[in-house]
């Protein structure tokens, strides 16, 4: 109801006498969607703020207001230095404007998630504060303007709808009609109630209303007896704001960061399960080294381009089935052999570093989570729950391992971008080995040489991100960004690259990177 044609129409009138006089110092705006109107006289300080970001646009009234050093733009300056002279409520919608002295009009357009900012001079749209909202560019003061029959004749007409008769209604009084059991009255009963519901609405008292599991809401009734009555327009959103980010807003987020946790928990113990899964099955898998043993030990019962050879375990004395290449030497076999041996050691061993970092992560997970039941105000949880992915516009992601930044970079020309324009010599670049795929950066943290675990997380990552995510074990070369050069005459990307070292790795996605 706070932005309810009605309680406007009561915060115009007090806006034109708190400001009569005052003129605009400035029009700023240094958070997404949210715009700051300063108003001086002498050496009183007013200001609007206006919250138009969905789902609760809001205007407040703070007393102070400390402008940021940076990310703070200066709009609608045309009208900087200018007098208000009126303060106006559109007829019948939910928007109100100042009038400047120069005949410039300031409309606060109060449409909820259609929110906006428009300046207005001679019914010509200057500036659009949220420019998204396309259509407000041609918007037209004199069109929102509306004017309602409220004869008996009229709400005849529309059967005693409330709704269909006088449209700022909205749902805004849907409590109060089905309260006062509206619906079984005879049209007269309604329509003398009607009436007098909007003689109140003249000179209505403001309450602030918390409903369960729902944000507070400005009425302009009293609901409940726990209704918190406040005395004007202008308190009553500066309450309303405060409660709403003080405790509804503060308990909908609390509950958004616990089941971000809970899913996160849940899928590193998935992790978990099936990384034992796979250990369980290469442990009661035939050993290849013992294969590789076997045949290097019977050289001699091994006919030339056999494909297969039953020979005797060592240990168990029991028959073993080897199949060969029949192409390939007796040695060559073996050799074979031993490559799968050696990855699947690899493996074996990255499984278990990787269970152990995924239990220290459920543990650290479980921290937030008892950090944040005890969270009481917004600026504590701010500092608790770690901010969305911000880096839309950068040309990598990033996470953090060890107190190292990985740095992967989005496609061909951001990966160039990456590697040639913000990465420092000293960094360490990655690329899985012979396939195309992202440029990985580890940032260089102080002197210390790179931990060989933070380049095996960025290795993993770099196999993941390129086309051998699929395969169970991929090579990635690393090696300082100073040895990798454009090479000439390449596509976006492409580089050639000095002194590389190779480590083996599984790939891993950056959803399962573990932050440090």
């Amino acid at each position: 109801m706070h932005n309810n044609y009605y309680f406007l129409r009561q915060l115009t009138r007090q806006l034109k006498e708190e400001l009569a006089g005052f003129a605009i110092a400035g029009i700023f705006s240094q958070a997404k969607d949210e715009l700051v109107v300063a108003l001086l006289r002498g050496k009183d300080e007013k200001y609007i703020k206006a919250q138009l970001t969905p789902p609760f646009c809001c205007l407040t009234f703070p007393a102070q207001f400390n402008r940021a050093g940076k990310n703070s733009v200066d709009l609608f300056r045309q009208i900087v230095g200018q007098k208000v002279v009126d303060i106006v409520q559109v007829q019948q919608d939910r928007s109100f404007y100042l009038q400047t002295s120069a005949g410039y009009v300031l409309l606060f357009k109060m449409h909820g998630n259609r929110s906006n900012v428009v300046l207005i001079k001679k019914d010509e749209v200057v500036q659009v504060f949220r420019n998204k909202l396309t259509q407000d560019a041609e918007l037209r003061l004199d069109a929102l303007h509306r004017d309602v029959d409220l004869s008996f004749e009229a709400f005849n007409r529309v059967e005693g709808d409330y709704k269909k008769l006088i449209p700022t209604f909205g749902n805004t009084f849907d409590d109060y009609f089905q309260a006062k059991e509206y619906a079984l009255m005879s049209p007269g009963r309604q329509y003398d109630m009607l009436m007098k519901l909007l003689e109140y609405l003249k000179k209505p008292e403001f309450f602030i209303h918390q409903p369960a599991a729902s944000h507070p809401q400005l009425r302009l009734y009293r609901t409940v007896d726990e209704d918190l009555s406040v005395p004007t327009p202008i308190e009553s959103l500066n309450a309303l704001y405060k409660i709403y980010n003080s405790t509804y807003r503060v308990e909908k987020e609390k509950a958004a960061a616990c089941n971000a946790l809970d899913v996160q928990i849940r899928k590193y113990e998935s992790y978990i399960y099936k990384s034992t899964l796979q250990l369980d099955k290469i442990a009661s898998a035939e050993s290849y080294r013992n294969m590789g043993d076997l045949i290097m030990a019977n050289l001699h019962l091994i006919k030339p381009h056999t494909s297969q050879i039953d020979l005797t375990d060592f240990y168990t004395g029991k028959p073993v089935n080897i199949k060969l290449r029949p192409l390939l030497s007796p040695q060559a076999n073996a050799e074979k052999y031993y490559k799968k041996a050696k990855k699947q050691r690899l493996e074996t061993e990255a499984l278990w570093r990787n269970i152990e970092l995924k239990k220290e992560a459920i543990a650290s997970l479980k921290e937030q989570k008892l950090a944040l039941d005890k969270v009481a105000h917004f600026k504590q949880l701010q500092k608790v729950v770690k901010p969305r992915d911000s880096q839309g516009d950068l040309p990598y992601h990033m996470t953090k391992f060890m107190e190292h930044e990985i740095l992967i970079g989005k496609n061909a020309k951001k990966n160039e971008l990456l590697t040639f324009g913000l990465a420092r010599k000293d960094d360490l670049f990655l690329h899985a080995k012979d396939v195309p795929g992202s440029h990985v950066i580890i940032r260089r943290h102080g002197q210390q040489n790179f931990p060989q675990p933070v380049i095996e997380k960025a290795a993993a990552l770099a196999a993941f991100y390129s086309k051998n995510r699929s395969v169970s074990l991929c090579n990635v070369l690393y090696t300082p960004k100073k040895y990798v050069r454009k090479a000439r005459g390449g596509p976006a990307g492409a580089v050639v690259i000095e002194r590389e070292k190779v480590v083996l790795v599984k790939p891993e996605s950056l959803s399962g990177a573990l932050e440090d």
